[in-house]
């Protein structure tokens, strides 16, 4: 991973992902207080459904990280343009 790679990876953490997971956290704070003073339970289904879609997008995102995806991505493309050669090149035969 090239320093621009990594500045413009940083960049989005700190732009992107940390504003977001702070207005998801607001959200779920609000939520709360409005169950607290109304006694809405309403909400309770929806903030379990937030609450596990974005621990899965979470979970992704670090597999992903760990896995090494976000080091080459241009190359799930050629891979697919290579497997797409492969199978033409089968149907001619």
């Amino acid at each position: 991973m090239s320093k621009r790679d990594k500045i413009i990876t940083v960049c989005m953490i700190l732009f992107v992902i940390i504003p977001g997971g702070i207005s998801f956290i607001a959200k779920i704070a609000s939520y709360f207080m409005v169950e607290m003073e109304e006694g809405m339970s309403g909400f309770a289904l929806p903030f379990f459904n937030y609450l596990f879609i974005a621990i899965g997008f979470i979970c992704l995102f670090v597999w992903a990280f760990f896995r090494g995806h976000f080091k080459e991505i241009d190359r799930p493309s050629y891979d697919m343009m290579e497997m797409e050669r492969s199978f033409e090149d089968s149907d001619l035969r």
